[in-house]
């Protein structure tokens, strides 16, 4: 517990919450972040490892913001790279594809979408199935998945914030005059212990960490992954390679129960293997499980209920959006800035 009074105590120590607190403490705030286990204990220490655009124009602006933070945290022992490595989305179905392409319209020239014939992939990642076709875009920094919030977390240090690190906390716990709570799928239920309000939900990845002789330098992923979000999930998955500093993390999975992540291990390499061949015969470095906190509209929530203000529900898009969202639920709380847009309010559920 603290021992003073604080201006503003944040409960939970992923990419959210220890970018609001380095942002509060920044501002002047008394802060302590508290977190049960440990800085970016969940999906934003166990996700794959990728910031990406998340092709939604009320979304797009976080993203970007959030790439101009990260650009921030090089004092912090964080660096982004200078350019993206590119998406490759890839499938054997070209009507699916273009669809894809349909859909993203006029809308992100920023992506510089373009499409490829069957063999282009190959052509550009010689490891990928050669009859694939694709659609290339210029998005996907790739990163070690806990460094970002780690970064934040001695940037709100410096800042002056206390981290009280094994503290399982409720709002009534602490003595502060706000409360922010960011503990991502878990958020809702310290907010309302009664059940009644569950607008954000856990839904469970598992990555599986291999080593390539020679990994893409694109991040690869198979076509499908919207329509499988706007679904909440499947058992089934979609295949996702991203590849940090030679470590590749092979996903994606998207579950309603927490999963024995070692028993998906092998599906996930089996159905790689269909994408990019040498997968099947990679060695496992590494598995782990982490829940996303999904929004029953695929958007955040940011901003006050009632006496508290909440910050969760971002899904796969973690470290692509959270620092941005961070810097809004700051300045709402700081009294500075221009209001939240009302689609991210949590009074919409």
């Amino acid at each position: 517990m603290a021992e003073r009074p604080d201006d503003v105590a944040v409960i939970g120590a992923g990419i959210v919450g220890c970018a609001v607190a380095a942002f509060l403490a920044e501002g002047g705030a008394a802060v302590t972040l508290y977190e049960r286990e440990g800085i970016a204990a969940g999906a934003s220490g166990r996700n794959s490892g990728i910031v990406q655009h998340p092709m939604d124009a009320l979304l797009a602006p976080l993203f970007h913001e959030t790439v101009e933070h990260y650009r921030d945290l090089a004092a912090f022992g964080f660096a982004l790279p200078a350019e993206p490595a590119g998406l490759l989305v890839v499938s054997t179905n070209e009507a699916a594809l273009d669809a894809e392409l349909a859909a993203l319209g006029d809308g992100f020239p920023e992506l510089a979408a373009e499409r490829l014939a069957p063999g282009e992939p190959h052509a550009l990642e010689p490891v990928v199935t050669p009859e694939l076709a694709g659609l290339r875009m210029h998005t996907g920094y790739a990163v070690p998945p806990a460094e970002a919030t780690q970064a934040f977390a001695r940037r709100a240090q410096a800042a002056g914030a206390r981290i009280a690190l094994g503290e399982d906390v409720a709002p009534g716990d602490v003595r502060a005059e706000t409360v922010v709570l960011a503990a991502g799928p878990w958020t809702c239920a310290l907010a309302d212990p009664s059940g009644a309000w569950r607008p954000v939900t856990p839904l469970w990845g598992v990555n599986v960490e291999v080593h390539l002789p020679e990994p893409p330098r694109h991040a690869v992923e198979e076509a499908g992954l919207d329509d499988l979000l706007a679904e909440g999930g499947a058992e089934a998955g979609i295949f996702a390679l991203v590849t940090a500093d030679r470590v590749s993390s092979l996903g994606a999975t998207f579950l309603p129960a927490e999963p024995d992540a070692a028993a998906h291990a092998p599906r996930l390499r089996e159905r790689g293997a269909r994408f990019i061949p040498a997968l099947a015969d990679a060695p496992i470095v590494s598995v782990r499980a982490c829940a996303r906190p999904r929004s029953a509209d695929g958007r955040p929530l940011l901003g006050r209920r009632g006496d508290l203000v909440i910050a969760t529900g971002h899904g796969p898009w973690g470290i692509s959006l959270g620092p941005a969202s961070a810097r809004l639920v700051a300045d709402l709380v700081l009294g500075r800035g221009p209001a939240i847009p009302p689609a991210f309010d949590p009074g919409r559920f």
